[in-house]
Order: structure tokens, then C-alpha cells, then sequence
């Protein structure tokens, strides 16, 4: 029983890390728009990867302002 235990511990731990709003922008940004003049992907994780708390923030909004910009575009993406 305790293996079973330990095995759910560590899957609820997992289900339950925290979201990176950083890492979801540069995903996109690098699946959707790494074409895009002016983007690099290699830029994109430098300055953002294991941002602090404040910076997961504003990714969070640029995420959602670029997200609707595609959307208004009638641009898709499945990055």
C-alpha cells in the first residue's frame, strides 16, 4: 500500500505544478509566429525561461493579447 500511495502523491504533485504562463507564451509564440520578423525563439527563452512571479504575469497577458490578435486575424494555430 505504501507504493501506491507514494505513486499517487507524486502524480498529484505533478497535477498539481504550477502553471508557467512564460513557457505557454514562448510555446506559442515559437509554434505560431517564429516566422514572424522580429521573433526569436532562442531570445523568447532566454528572457523568459524560470522568470519570477511578476514576469509569469505579464506573459500571462501578452499570451492573452496575442492569442486575441490571431483570433480578430482569423489566424489558427495549433502551437
Amino acid at each position: 500500500m505504501g507504493a501506491l500511495a507514494g505513486a499517487w502523491l507524486a502524480l498529484w504533485l505533478v497535477a498539481c505544478e504550477p502553471i508557467a504562463p512564460c513557457d505557454e507564451y514562448v510555446d506559442y509564440m515559437c509554434a505560431c509566429h517564429e516566422e514572424d520578423s522580429g521573433v526569436s525563439c532562442e531570445d523568447l527563452q532566454d528572457t523568459y525561461t524560470g522568470a519570477d512571479p511578476d514576469v509569469q504575469d505579464e506573459c500571462g497577458v501578452l499570451l492573452n493579447e496575442r492569442e486575441a490578435e490571431d483570433q480578430e486575424a482569423g489566424e489558427t494555430c495549433s502551437g
